[in-house]
């Protein structure tokens, strides 16, 4: 609880900030958007109002949406933006893409660009889901749509890509191969509880070595601890871990019922307390393992995409943001054109000729306070963004 508290504090402090320092776009505060600047917006998962709202707005100020390969053109300055024109990105290939952002999308006539996780994309066979406009024409419930990324259904299938790409509303680009974390200290976080194996949560649960095999988190025992961990992409070494230190932990979730053992009271102290007794041995990997982890992470994220939807992947989006000079020169070798990043130092706005290596992006709850009729207050937009952060609180 106290954990979950800071991190709120955290991030109700990090826009105000950002504001001070000047991190974001002039627009943000009731400036203008220069003449040719495409600001390129980050969605995750969508809510149905919310999203409508924003293409309205966007269709009644005359604002058009570009594809990855056209802004690409803007950005090397190969060709001109529209008078009004935004970039619509989509990280993780979440499943309210395929509910949600699929028919309003259609609807308004306009694309985006998904940013999707091919190592973690399963397979579910037969008929497509419905989306919004089945419950807009009565044949599914407003709820159970809502639910869909609560539940198997948190990131899009394979056959729902398929069937978007060919759709043209949405582009397929990387988002790495597995948007994996990997333990980089001999330090205890915490452990895999029941909840970690779940939705985008999953993507939080750094890889798990089993006899040389990487488990995501679904497939990890309870119990598991976890250690000091950042991106596979940051500039850092993987610590593997002797497999046995892990065994008091994980036999002692089992012998307590699994799943049941995480409604005790007391569950995180006894676990605590078995983790004090074991010394953390293992080793840290050579540069050369890195190298080639990052290979595979870039080089068969394309691959598979590309196979899946048909046509090429030439642009990258950072896991969390976040990358070193080893992942940088890399992606370069992979063919990778682009990459896009969150915010990027010195950087608020990426303008024609700016570096395609590091574009920057602005959060989805800030494209009302574009120049048009109807723009939104900062207030009311800090408003809901805080709002919306309260209701998700532990």
């Amino acid at each position: 609880m106290w954990s979950g508290l800071v991190r709120h504090a955290q991030e109700a402090w990090e826009v105000p900030r950002d504001l001070l320092l000047r991190r974001y776009p002039p627009f943000v505060t009731g400036g203008p958007l220069p003449r040719g600047h495409v600001p390129v917006f980050v969605f995750h998962s969508l809510e149905p109002e919310s999203f409508e709202r924003k293409l309205r707005y966007l269709a009644d100020n005359g604002y058009e949406t570009l594809s990855a390969d056209e802004y690409f053109q803007v950005l090397v300055q190969a060709g001109k933006a529209p008078d009004r024109a935004v970039l619509l990105t989509f990280d993780d290939g979440r499943g309210s893409l395929w509910s949600v952002g699929y028919p309003l999308l259609k609807r308004y006539r306009m694309k985006g660009v998904v940013f999707l996780v091919p190592g973690r994309t399963p397979s579910r066979p037969g008929p497509l889901p419905p989306t919004w406009d089945d419950v807009r024409e009565g044949r599914v419930s407003a709820p159970e749509l809502r639910a869909r990324e609560t539940g198997e259904g948190a990131f899009l299938a394979w056959e729902e890509v398929e069937a978007l790409a060919r759709s043209g509303v949405f582009q397929f680009e990387s988002h790495t191969l597995t948007h994996a974390r990997v333990h980089t200290r001999p330090e205890v976080v915490g452990f895999l509880t029941p909840a970690l194996r779940e939705g985008y949560d999953a993507m939080d649960v750094p890889l798990i070595d089993a006899d040389g095999r990487d488990l995501f988190a679904a497939e990890v025992p309870l119990g598991t601890p976890l250690l000091r961990s950042e991106p596979r992409t940051a500039e850092v070494l993987r610590f593997r871990e002797e497999p046995g230190f892990r065994r008091a932990c994980v036999e002692a979730v089992a012998q307590a019922g699994g799943e049941a053992f995480f409604r005790r009271a007391d569950w995180r102290r006894e676990l605590w307390t078995l983790v004090a007794r074991q010394p953390i041995a293992g080793r840290f990997e050579p540069p050369s393992d890195r190298a080639r982890a990052l290979r595979r992470e870039l080089a068969d994220s394309r691959q598979t995409i590309e196979a899946r939807t048909g046509r090429s992947v030439v642009h990258l989006c950072w896991p969390w943001h976040v990358s070193g000079p080893t992942a940088r020169r890399i992606a370069v070798e992979a063919g990778y054109r682009t990459a896009f990043w969150g915010k990027v130092p010195g950087t608020t706005l990426t303008p024609p000729g700016g570096d395609p290596q590091a574009v920057a992006r602005i959060g989805e709850d800030y494209l009302e306070l574009l120049p048009g009729r109807g723009r939104a207050r900062l207030s009311t937009v800090l408003r809901r963004k805080w709002s919306r952060r309260l209701r998700r609180r532990p």
